[in-house]
């Protein structure tokens, strides 16, 4: 079932394809119905509630019926998206190469400040674009314009029906909407996939780009001479990526091999959704207390557009010729690179592993925080990026 996402706010917009149009989210109300009667019909299952087997992470009977009571009987999707469309949206058309046109939602809000720089910040799965919603008034104080597009297949932005669209071409995409809106240098900010296709995005547009900044570093092991001294926290962060290797990542092969399938499965049921993202919400944080709300509004970034096309990121990138051969892996990154480095990130190599892959200049090890850095730890992270950007934007 397709949905309308958007009120278009912008009557000219048919006049001028390419033009930036104003929107707001608006789910409609034979949706809402439907998402209604399937909370209503939700068959849960009836297991003891302390039982010994089930898995170590807090997605227990209790707590997805107590979400899912709290959905039925309290949660309000229109208080929730009247919240969101608080956030300055647009949308705008994006040609890229032999894959099409995408529509391609985005968040663009401008600092008061004179000669801001503008930051493209890149979310990633399970985030959204509304992982933006927290640090984007504090980045607009501290002189930056923001740009916080839904990647293609993402949110509410569009994608192709063709195969073998990889992170660059999700790079290519981001880069032609900063030159869309005029940006024609710009830094750019990423965890999650948004990491992978940041680094892209400085490699394929060095000339542009000025700054890479990052919260999550994945790279196989370089070759080294004489292997390199660890600290403590970088110990700790390694022995965390194991945990993740070994015991958390089997998503990334159902998603990556069958997202279709789990697709169909997710877009039908909103309880499953939830319980499939609660599972990485909580495991991947650092102890943040997501409320019902949080829960239920992340999961439903997912579930009104249908999640397929955002799990067929795994499948497209995940392989490992990929990883291996693609664009992030085969270059070194020129420009300048920051890193604020969160002890519960779920993948974060140490900085010797990093500086034989970017321009490493900035690292910043912090006491806390996991995976959602922009949504856990937003101080943290605006303050980093503040720091590292303007040390190097007029260098």
């Amino acid at each position: 079932m397709s949905i309308t996402p958007f009120k278009v706010r912008n009557p000219l917009h048919k006049a001028m394809p390419h033009a930036k149009i104003t929107v707001q989210v608006h789910i409609t109300e034979s949706e809402l119905d439907i998402l209604t009667r399937k909370l209503e019909l939700a068959r849960l299952p009836h297991n003891p509630s302390n039982e010994q087997w089930g898995e170590n992470n807090g997605v227990t009977v209790k707590l997805i019926s107590e979400t899912v009571d709290f959905w039925r009987n309290k949660y309000n999707w229109r208080e929730e998206e009247a919240h969101i469309n608080r956030l300055p949206q647009f949308k705008t058309p994006i040609d890229i190469d032999s894959f099409g046109t995408l529509d391609i939602h985005f968040v663009h809000s401008k600092s008061p400040e004179a000669n801001a720089i503008p930051l493209l910040f890149l979310h990633g799965w399970p985030g959204s674009f509304l992982e933006v919603e927290k640090i984007l008034p504090e980045l607009n104080k501290a002189g930056f314009d923001v740009v916080a597009p839904s990647l293609p297949g993402y949110g509410f932005s569009s994608y192709t029906d063709k195969a073998g669209f990889k992170h660059e071409h999700h790079a290519k995409v981001v880069h032609r909407l900063m030159q869309r809106l005029g940006y024609q240098a710009y830094v750019v900010q990423g965890g999650d996939w948004g990491s992978y296709i940041a680094r892209c995005t400085a490699i394929l547009f060095p000339d542009e780009v000025k700054a890479l900044h990052v919260n999550m570093v994945v790279m196989p092991k370089p070759d080294f001479a004489k292997e390199p001294e660890y600290t403590d926290f970088e110990k700790a962060c390694h022995k965390r990526g194991e945990w993740f290797s070994n015991e958390e990542s089997a998503y990334s092969l159902i998603q990556g091999s069958k997202p279709r399938t789990l697709g169909f499965a997710m877009h039908d049921s909103p309880v499953g959704m939830l319980a499939w993202m609660a599972d990485k919400l909580v495991l991947w944080s650092d102890s943040y207390p997501w409320t019902p709300t949080e829960l239920i509004t992340w999961t439903l970034m997912y579930y009104f557009p249908g999640p397929t096309t955002g799990f067929l990121m795994y499948r497209e990138n995940l392989a490992k010729e990929n990883m291996r051969d693609g664009v992030s892996a085969r270059y070194f990154v020129k420009v300048p690179t920051g890193v604020s480095a969160f002890p519960k990130e779920l993948l974060l190599m140490p900085r010797t592993w990093a500086e034989t892959r970017a321009k490493v200049v900035f690292w910043q090890e912090h006491g806390s925080g996991g995976h959602f850095a922009a949504y856990e730890r937003p101080k943290e992270l605006v303050d980093d990026v503040a720091r590292f950007c303007k040390s190097v934007w007029n260098a």
